[in-house]
């Protein structure tokens, strides 16, 4: 057999046992926690056309699409994310709903970028996004909403907040185009402040000299800095003070519901659209963030609809796996799982036990056996909390035997009294 048609692509991976556990276990308590915080689940295709992210993705994202042709000549790309996609939705199908409109979803993404530790080119996002409300209180909502979600599946972390709107409104203040306004905060992202400030200075001296103060003023000195240079920012100066306060407010009320937040002058984050707050979620042992997110107000009129306030943010499940995933032993992935072995008697015993375990919430599988040793070393090998045996001799007295592999003891006791057996076992280990 051909060795490499055994391998996926570089970048790719098989995820199994445990591991793939874990995965679907984040993903579905990722949907858990977004519908008791009131998301509505939104699923948008793998594949869309070219042009949705090409105007607004960022340099980096754009340069590691996924993009070819399909049969039809037509120009088109595997996602790199899916907020774009949430807002040709939004346009396509959702305009006239009552607002604010609260999205999420849980999605495969795909960018051809270097595999390293925590960066694949096929990687999952659980993503929030809010429709229709300006205030301050949606990017709250989506944010303590994940961090709800980091907490559940005990995540420890904090945030890196930023606001892009103040580098945005003085580029604009000396006309320039937002094509370069995207590479100069591309840089500053990338934290070559130096050739940003290079750049800047050869389109506007006055330009680099106010961004390259900003970049290292602190949030509470920002008022002064907008008093410093008031004459020059006037036009704006309301707005930038509004956008201030938002951050500040953003930050305190994460503090103050126990998130440690820090503004970071320099954040500003890799995708073009974004327009005002932005944050990362930064956690355990990992250099690189989490996820992260932001307002985009006005990212539907790029896409030929009416202006709307909107705010989201993705995490990256394949990342939180990561940082979990020295856990996996330990970690309660599903409720206790069993294997009913049964010794020469019919199936369907063993498939009408399995029932009525899975009817209390235990996972079962069933085994027919005549070997009882074999039988309990493969349940001990795959990890099973419970073992269910029964044999004729059992059958033929409506017994039942139940072992805890994990403790050792067994319960001999009626068929009848299966259930409430192995309830009462599992609340005296908690």
């Amino acid at each position: 057999m051909d060795k490499e048609i055994l391998q996926p692509p570089r970048g790719m991976r098989d995820i199994i046992g445990k591991e793939a556990e874990l995965h679907e276990y984040l993903r579905k308590k990722f949907q858990e926690v977004a519908l008791l915080h009131g998301f509505k689940p939104i699923i948008t295709p793998t594949v869309e056309f070219f042009k949705l992210f090409e105007e607004k993705s960022g340099e980096e994202i754009k340069k590691s699409m996924y993009v070819f042709k399909d049969k039809a000549n037509r120009t088109i790309a595997l996602r790199p994310e899916v907020t774009a996609s949430v807002v040709r939705a939004y346009l396509r199908l959702l305009q006239s709903s009552p607002k604010p409109i609260y999205l999420y979803y849980v999605a495969q993404c795909f960018r051809y970028e270097e595999p390293q530790r925590g960066r694949y080119r096929e990687f999952w996002q659980g993503g929030l996004e809010i429709f229709g409300d300006k205030s301050i209180n949606a990017d709250i909502a989506a944010a303590i909403t994940a961090s709800r979600y980091l907490d559940e599946i005990r995540v420890n972390h904090y945030y890196i907040v930023g606001n892009v709107a103040l580098y945005r409104r003085i580029m604009d203040l000396f006309n320039i185009p937002q094509e370069t306004q995207d590479h100069i905060l591309h840089l500053i992202d990338k934290e070559q402040i130096d050739n940003a400030m290079d750049e800047l200075r050869r389109i506007n001296e006055k330009a680099s000299e106010i961004i390259g103060e900003l970049i290292n003023t602190p949030l509470e000195n920002l008022e002064e800095f907008i008093g410093k240079y008031k004459n020059v920012l006037e036009k704006y100066t309301d707005q930038l003070l509004s956008e201030i306060e938002k951050t500040r407010e953003f930050i305190n009320t994460m503090n103050k519901l126990g998130y440690k937040a820090i503004y970071k002058p320099t954040l500003v984050r890799g995708l073009a659209y974004y327009t005002g707050l932005i944050y990362e979620y930064k956690a355990g042992e990992l250099t690189i963030s989490i996820g992260g997110g932001g307002r985009y107000d006005g990212l539907t009129k790029i896409y030929g609809g009416p202006y709307e306030y909107s705010t989201g943010l993705a995490l990256g499940i394949d990342r939180i796996a990561l940082i979990l995933s020295h856990k996996l032993r330990k970690f309660k992935l599903t409720n206790k799982e069993a294997i009913v072995i049964i010794l020469n008697i019919p199936l369907l015993i063993g498939y009408n036990i399995q029932k009525r375990l899975i009817d209390i919430g235990i996972p079962a599988i069933v085994m027919k056996t005549n070997k009882i040793k074999k039988a309990l070393s493969l349940a001990n090998k795959k990890n099973y909390d419970y073992a269910i045996i029964i044999g004729e001799k059992e059958y033929t007295q409506s017994m039942i035997t139940i072992k805890n592999l994990l403790s050792g003891k067994q319960y001999q006791v009626p068929i009848n009294m299966l259930e409430k057996t192995i309830i009462e076992d599992i609340l005296r280990e908690e």
